[in-house]
């Protein structure tokens, strides 16, 4: 036979998980984690790797935007910088063979540049959605105006 007290243990442990339910969720991760961490690497290797492409033009605009953004991205690194994506094909970073080939061709230059700016965009949209460390934030915004503008003066 159970004690009489054990219904009244079972309301109590209820009541207390419904409370508990009803509680707002933790606030999201607002630090420097791996998300920015893997973002901000791949923003200097792909900002590295246009840079080389965009000495081939006279768009000083865009030099000098990712001079800035480069220097802001540095800021956020919390280890020393190891370029991971060397020799990758990623979206809106340029690779060697077509910095090469844009040296040659100038409309391979305008497709290389017009598609740097594109898929660039894109990632950065992505990056917003996913970035909650403030700072980082801010960067990834500056980064989607410079894309943004750039493309408005094409």
């Amino acid at each position: 036979m159970r004690p009489r007290r054990q219904p009244q243990l079972t309301v109590l442990l209820l009541a207390g998980l419904l409370t508990a339910c009803q509680q707002a969720p933790p606030p999201p991760q607002t630090g420097y984690g791996a998300t920015e961490r893997a973002f901000v690497e791949l923003a200097i290797a792909t900002d590295e790797q246009v840079l080389k492409l965009l000495d081939l033009t006279d768009a000083p605009m865009l030099r000098s935007n990712r001079t800035t953004e480069l220097a802001e991205l540095r800021k956020l690194l919390d280890a020393p910088y190891v370029n991971n994506h060397a020799g990758h094909d990623m979206p809106g970073m340029p690779t060697d063979a077509e910095i090469e080939l844009a040296s040659t061709n100038p409309d391979a230059l305008k497709q290389f540049v017009h598609a740097h700016l594109t898929e660039s965009l894109e990632v950065l949209r992505s990056a917003g959605a996913a970035i909650t460390h403030p700072p980082t934030a801010e960067v990834v915004k500056l980064m989607e105006r410079h894309r943004t503008a750039e493309l408005a003066s094409e």
